[in-house]
Formats: C-alpha cells, structure tokens, sequence
C-alpha cells in the first residue's frame, strides 16, 4: 500500500481542483482519512467521467446528479486497475455508455474498437496515469530512482543525460543526441557520470533521436579504441524505467550553433 496523502496534495498529483476530491469523498468513492495512490487515479478518473457528456446527451453543469451506472463502473475499474498486476503501461481503460473494459496489450487494444465500430466510446490511458504515480504513491509500479538529470555540452553539441540507480554501486546512464557518440563524446559522458557518482559501475546507453527516429544502444568501449552498440528495444526499456524515460526519449536535443 502506498503512503497516505493529503487531499490538496493528492488533487495535484491528479491535476485536478480540490473540489473533486471533496466530491468523491461525498459519494463513497474516496476515504478522505485515508487517501492514497489508489485514490488519485480514482479521482482523476471520476473528475474525467463527471464531466463526460455522450452525443445526443444534454446535462447541466450546475445540476445536482448521481452517479450513472458507467460512471461508477469506469471508476470501480479504474481503482481494480490500479492494483492489477497485469496492468501495463500501455493499458487502456475503455468507456462506453453501455460500460468499461480495460485491455493491456495492442491486440487486445484493436480488438476492442473493432467491436465497437458502430458505438461511442473513449479511451482513458490508464496505464500511463497509474505508472506516473509519484514515488510513495506508487501502486503497482516500482521504477528505478532517477539520480541524475542533467544537459552536458561536447564538441558544440547539446547531450541529455538521465541516470538511475538500478542496483547496489551501479548507474544507469541514458543520454540523447542527434548523431551517433564517437569515442570522444562517449568518453565525456563518462567522466561526468562518473564525477556524480564515484565509484559506481556505469551502464551508458545512447539514445539517438535524428530525423524523427528513436534508436537506443548499450555501448561498450573497446581495449583499443572505439565502441560496440548493441541495440535496445524501446518497449523493453520503457516498462523497466517507466514514464520518466518515455518523456526522455520524446525530448530532441539541440545542437548548439
């Protein structure tokens, strides 16, 4: 279970005014006195459906309502999500006006709008919402502690660097540039790595972000000179790292004129 939050704090970390928190508390969904991670993917999901609005509805904002059989089902399913350990990343919480379905997988995910072609639906990525959980709110996904985020500048060129600790004396190193590190650049990364955290065994993996392709690659030194890439698989890595990475990746660098 995750640490208890306080309700301004948990309206935050789920993007939304502090009066939703008050609303669910209000309808049962939430325990005001004992909120935690669960909580804020189940309000940020109520707040989402409270104010969803089907074609061919009309519903007014200032008018008092209960809760329609969808609503508490996209709710409900959102907390069992929350704590499911087949959820996923990539899991998605679907809604219709008829009831919810959660998919983990892209196969899963087609099959669903496939069978709802002719219906009205929305897709909540629930998945995601769950894995950006802060540290301490945590539910069913535990990521790596980033230790370092830091842009560094080797031969005019602008390189991002994102570190995690990932086991006893050992970093993680992530770092992102248009073109392919030669031996210099590698090396720089290295040392500064290196001067944050002495002592530790280094992982360099190089992220290369140039027209619009993302490719990542552990590299290894050679006794003699140059480097070895071995090619990474960008799903892998997400769903060992989590959304910090994702974002990472999303971000160019920018070469200095």
């Amino acid at each position: 279970m995750s640490a208890y939050v306080q309700p301004a704090v948990l309206a935050s970390t789920a993007n939304v005014n502090r009066s939703w928190v008050t609303k669910a508390a209000q309808l049962g969904l939430v325990n005001s006195s004992a909120l935690d991670g669960e909580d804020v993917i189940v309000v940020r999901v109520f707040a989402f459906v409270d104010q969803l609005v089907w074609p061919g509805k009309k519903r007014s904002r200032s008018e008092a309502r209960a809760m329609e059989p969808w609503q508490s089902l996209a709710v409900n399913a959102a907390r069992d999500a929350a704590r499911d350990p087949a959820t996923k990343m990539d899991s998605i919480l679907w809604i219709t006006p008829e009831g919810v379905e959660v998919t983990n997988d892209f196969g899963a995910h087609t099959a669903f709008v496939l069978a709802h072609q002719r219906t009205n639906f929305v897709a909540v990525p629930i998945g995601e919402w769950i894995a950006e959980l802060p540290p301490n709110l945590e539910t069913i996904f535990h990521w790596p502690r980033k230790i370092l985020d830091t842009t560094i500048t080797v031969q005019d060129t602008e390189i991002s660097l994102l570190a995690f600790s990932t086991i006893p004396q050992q970093v993680t190193v992530f770092a992102t540039s248009r073109a392919a590190f030669d031996d210099t650049t590698y090396q720089k990364v290295r040392q500064h790595a290196s001067s944050q955290h002495p002592g530790s065994a280094l992982r360099i993996i190089e992220h290369q972000t140039k027209g619009g392709r993302s490719h990542w690659a552990e590299l290894y030194d050679l006794p003699d000179g140059g480097l070895i890439r071995r090619p990474l698989d960008d799903i892998s890595l997400r769903n060992e790292y989590g959304p910090q990475l994702k974002h990472f990746g999303r971000r160019p660098d920018r070469e200095t004129k």
